[in-house]
């Protein structure tokens, strides 16, 4: 394999300028850019991205931190989305699950000094003001990717769930519910997700749309830990709906796979969906078709992508035109709703 001093003689440049050229940084013109890569080709050299990161002081990395499994339907969707984009950029991407609160403080006490990566995504976490503050003096950019809020990142990307609690309460509310109520997915008690955002959001929708206190109904997820598996959760979940004095008779789900779970649980126990108890989901997963799910559509590759390309911009020093974009999600009807009495 040809050298780097064997390109420049052969192209009769100094070894700087063909690197410049090579990695298109600094003042080289497009002509001899155009030259220096002919000779590279013709020579089959190829720079290295070890020796374009130190010339650049560029690490050509960015990290994408997860608290849960990447098989999780929005986490390989959201990682698929911004891959695409980091990957045509020249970047690598490099995923960090944090499975516990200590985890997730050790990876941000050692942020400051970290000269591994360019920029960082964050996905679905709910940050502490200690962490907020951390991501404020960094010098490399960081995306808040389905952010709880926009606190110390330098963008986001967030589905507005108080629009999608809206639109899930508006449509019980037209079909005639008048006892609803919202079902939370189990909690990690180690982390607040974004996703917990849509019972407050629901209540609150509810509430303006004057639904009284004694015909809402919150059914809080429990902590996870205390399940010996997930049908465990859903088993203890739809007893709670069941055995409530004047059960609603329709509900919003946290997620579209916990919603699923639910409908075969109550239909076990010979409760009719939709016919008794309506029941909507949150995300339209490639599940939700298949089990004719009534759900509101998000669409994670397409955020992955947007916090991709707010990344790459700020990595390339560009100033962003709407660092924090709200997504709008749409109600999806299919039948595991109806009107009431049909």
């Amino acid at each position: 394999m040809a050298s780097l001093k064997e390109v420049a003689e052969q192209a009769g440049v100094s070894e700087s300028t063909v690197s410049r050229a090579l990695r298109g940084t600094g003042r080289v013109s497009a002509k001899t850019r155009a030259h220096v890569q002919e000779v590279a080709n013709r020579l089959h050299f190829t720079l290295s991205r070890s020796a374009s990161s130190l010339a650049s002081g560029k690490t050509m990395r960015v990290t994408m931190v997860f608290t849960d499994t990447l098989n999780t339907w929005f986490n390989s969707a959201a990682l698929e989305g911004a891959y695409e984009v980091l990957s045509e950029a020249g970047y690598d991407l490099v995923p960090m699950i944090v499975r516990t609160q200590a985890d997730m403080q050790r990876f941000f006490e050692r942020l400051p000094g970290n000269r591994n990566l360019d920029g960082m995504i964050v996905v679905s976490i709910m940050l502490d003001n200690t962490q907020v503050g951390i991501l404020e003096d960094l010098t490399i950019p960081s995306v808040g990717l389905d952010a709880r809020a926009i606190g110390g990142y330098s963008a986001t990307v967030r589905v507005d769930d108080a629009d999608s609690m809206h639109q899930a309460v508006q449509l019980l509310h037209s079909l005639g519910h008048e006892r609803i109520g919202f079902v939370e997915m189990p909690d990690n008690p180690d982390f607040l997700f974004s996703a917990k955002l849509r019972s407050g959001a629901f209540m609150d929708a509810a509430r303006e749309m004057g639904y009284a206190e004694e015909n809402l109904a919150l059914f809080e997820g429990r902590d996870s830990s205390k399940f010996r598996s997930f049908q465990d959760a859903v088993s203890e979940t739809a007893n709670r709906i069941i055995s409530r004095p004047n059960r609603p008779t329709a509900i919003c789900v946290e997620t579209d796979d916990f919603a699923i779970a639910l409908i075969y649980a109550m239909r076990r126990v010979g409760i009719r969906v939709p016919e008794d108890l309506a029941i909507i989901g949150f995300d339209d997963n490639d599940r939700s078709s298949m089990a004719e799910l009534t759900t509101l559509h998000q669409d994670p590759v397409m955020m992955g992508r947007m916090a991709a390309e707010k990344a790459v911009a700020l990595m390339h020093g560009e100033t962003l035109h709407e660092p924090h974009s709200m997504l709008r999600t749409s109600l999806i009807m299919r039948s595991t709703t109806c009107r009431l009495g049909q």
